[in-house]
């Protein structure tokens, strides 16, 4: 537990208590009410009862003798006239004043306030007796003791249980609550084991299907993902290594050679290929580079790009290179939000990648969908199987192995691409193409589309075949 503060089970078994106990008080001052209410009135119906009797023999001539019938049990009866005074009384009440006072309306119950006779309180009920010319007032007291004798037991009762109620409460709480937790400090040992050096490791799953089940299953999830994350790592930094090794080592030989010769055109030759390495491995650094900033998301500078002018660009860049016919469709004027020259390195890798692979044709598209912009990029090449689908977008894959890298690439542009793509809330993906040929699919939120579509702008028919 930390200080100034409570664990988790000190404050449930706290809380717990507490509940337990203020239901515990209301329900003992409920049950002592309804007690003292139903006791008192089965006395109060058991007075009624005698003045009732009394009452209906008020005019005859032995009316004390009736009075004293009805005391039994420590009750007390009077017999008053119309002005108060006492005609008739139990024993016990020779010679004392009035009870309560005489009333006058019929069978009406009156409730005085609990007087004390012979040192006990009494609970009072006065009918209106006798003729009109004549009216008497009957008064019937009944003890209260038995029932403040039983009220003020079972109150001791209650509160004498009170303590050991809320004991048990609190050890069954706080019992519980361990058990319950158990498989939380369980997954918390398992979690401290887990270190940067074995992430295969999962912490365990309890047997309840509850909430601390998913919650486990959810840190495992987690578990999976930073594994896989920290082994994608691992594979780039060696990818990476080996890539900027190569041009390196490459420099390193050409330099010995360079060194053996002492050539002045062998040193020309040299710095020719020097300044061509030096060149693939800024390529590449730059690649790198890009590649952290938009793993750090790093916000990308928002402004309006005619999505349709870089396309046009990039397909006039690649005809002009001859290598394969370029066909582009109607392009219509879609604009974007976003980076322009991250935008044109996506479509430039696009674009060179089907000029890889073609064998002699790379056909451009760009369309509406749904509020976005989508840009398909096709060749006739190969294609690409369907099981390295998305493996061509990891970082440093290459399916052409065989080739050179100067042909084949780094193994970038397209992980880059696709970086870019999400970066600029779109995507990028690699679908069926219907034939022969790989067809990559680029979709952007569109900002605006340009009012007349149907009409293809300058420049922007159809190649000839």
């Amino acid at each position: 537990m930390r200080a100034g503060g409570l664990g988790i089970r000190a404050l449930t078994t706290v809380a717990a208590t507490a509940v337990v106990a203020a239901i515990l008080a209301l329900a003992g001052v409920a049950l002592t009410l309804l007690l003292r209410n139903a006791l008192t009135a089965g006395v109060e119906s058991a007075a009624r009862e005698r003045a009732d009797y009394v009452a209906s023999l008020v005019d005859a001539p032995l009316a004390t003798s009736v009075v004293d019938a009805v005391s039994e049990g420590r009750a007390l009866a009077q017999v008053l006239d119309g002005q108060g005074r006492v005609l008739a009384a139990s024993d016990d009440l020779e010679g004392m004043p009035p009870m309560a006072p005489p009333t006058t309306a019929p069978r009406i119950t009156t409730i005085a306030s609990l007087p004390e006779a012979h040192g006990e309180p009494y609970r009072i009920v006065a009918l209106p007796a006798g003729p009109r010319e004549t009216p008497r007032t009957v008064l019937v007291g009944m003890p209260l003791t038995p029932v403040v004798r039983v009220v003020g037991e079972t109150s001791r009762l209650i509160w004498t249980i009170f303590p050991a109620v809320l004991a048990l409460t609190g050890l069954v709480t706080w019992l519980s609550v361990r058990q319950t937790l158990a498989p939380v400090e369980r997954i918390r040992r398992k979690a401290a084991t887990i270190g940067a050096g074995d992430l295969s490791q999962r912490v365990p799953l309890p047997r309840a299907h509850d909430e601390l089940r998913r919650l486990a299953e959810t840190m495992n999830s987690m578990l999976g993902r930073i594994e896989a994350a920290h082994e994608r790592q691992r594979h780039f930094v060696s990818d990476a290594s080996h890539e900027l090794r190569s041009p390196l080592a490459n420099e390193q030989a050409l330099l010995e050679v360079a060194l053996a010769r002492r050539d002045l055109d062998v040193w020309q030759e040299v710095g020719q290929d020097l300044q061509a390495e030096q060149a693939r491995m800024r390529r590449l650094v730059d690649d790198l580079l890009l590649l952290a900033r938009l793993d750090g998301q790093v916000p990308v500078p928002q402004r309006e790009v005619d999505l349709d002018d870089v396309v046009h660009k990039q397909a006039a860049r690649l005809r002009k290179l001859g290598r394969v016919q370029v066909e582009t469709m109607p392009l219509p004027a879609l604009r974007v939000r976003g980076d322009a020259d991250q935008l044109a390195r996506v479509v430039r890798n696009l674009t060179d990648n089907a000029a890889r692979h073609a064998r002699t044709t790379v056909s451009l598209s760009l369309r509406e969908a749904n509020g976005e912009a989508v840009l398909r990029v096709a060749d006739d090449g190969a294609g690409v199987p369907p099981d390295q689908r998305e493996r061509i977008f990891d970082r440093f894959t290459r399916l052409d192995e065989a080739r050179g890298r100067d042909q084949g690439g780094s193994g970038l542009g397209l992980a880059i691409s696709r970086a870019i793509a999400t970066a600029h809330g779109g995507s990028l993906q690699l679908v069926e193409s219907g034939g022969s040929g790989a067809r990559f699919e680029l979709r952007l939120p569109l900002l605006r589309a340009a009012v007349d579509r149907s009409r293809p702008r300058l420049g922007q028919m159809s190649a000839p075949r």
